[in-house]
């Protein structure tokens, strides 16, 4: 049977030793860097065999600037990972342990992270572009300066995230937890943030222009300096602690 680009090569012993990117080449978890087999097709078909990466067992994986385009990773242990700068854009990465990951500078555009178990993973910088991220876990994640725009985080538990300068232009929110997340300077145009938990989070210089947070919890939250122009804060729940941009008139919200 042909191998598949970006399936896990295992060995005899049922060990990972690489991923296959196509053409008789791997990336091997050995020397962490890709092997050229080519010159021995049969030795390679011999040596090693495939399955899914759906499930695998990746902890603590180094796989640096890895191309794991569209990769079946649903369920995967990849907790400990290296996977700076890789590509897994569009890749399914449901239900996923990347408990402590390092995806600083990753491509994950338009993949899928639903129930995904982010926590205290290393997301700087990281696309995220159109991912989804419903329910995930990303308590204590590092999420400063990733690209969020258009991003589905449903319902996502972001307690004590880092989110200094990230772009959420646009992206779903509701019901999201957020409690005592760092949100300074991130740009919150347009999102969705319906029913939101923001208890405590500190968004100092932030924009929510035309941001929906109907029904969201700002108690004790930081608004200093943010732009609230346009934006639908009907039915939200403050208190004398929340922290409001200067001249807001708390009397509106009252009407």
């Amino acid at each position: 049977m042909e191998r598949q680009k970006g399936e896990l090569l295992l060995s005899w012993q049922k060990k990972p030793v690489g991923v296959y990117f196509g053409d008789y080449k791997i990336y091997s978890f050995d020397s962490f860097e890709i092997v050229d087999c080519s010159e021995r097709p049969k030795a390679f078909k011999v040596l090693f065999y495939a399955e899914s990466l759906s499930g695998a067992d990746l902890r603590g994986a180094y796989l640096e600037g890895a191309y794991l385009e569209g990769a079946n990773l649903r369920g995967a242990n990849l907790r400990g990972a290296y996977l700076r700068g890789a590509d897994l854009s569009r890749a399914d990465l449901r239900g996923a342990d990347l408990l402590d990951t390092n995806l600083d500078g990753a491509y994950l555009r338009g993949a899928d992270l639903s129930r995904a178990d982010l926590r205290g993973a290393d997301l700087f910088d990281t696309n995220l572009i159109g991912a989804n991220l419903r329910g995930a876990n990303l308590i204590g994640a590092n999420l400063r300066g990733a690209k969020l725009s258009g991003a589905n985080l449903e319902g996502a538990n972001l307690i004590g995230a880092k989110l200094s300068g990230a772009n959420l232009e646009g992206a779903n929110l509701e019901g999201a937890y957020l409690r005592g997340a760092r949100l300074r300077g991130a740009n919150l145009r347009g999102a969705n943030l319906i029913g939101a938990d923001l208890r405590g989070a500190n968004l100092e210089g932030a924009n929510l222009k035309g941001a929906v947070l109907r029904g969201a919890n700002l108690k004790g939250a930081v608004l200093k300096f943010v732009d609230l122009t346009g934006a639908n804060l009907k039915f939200i729940i403050y208190d004398k602690n929340t922290f409001w941009p200067h001249g807001f008139k708390v009397s509106i919200l009252r009407v």
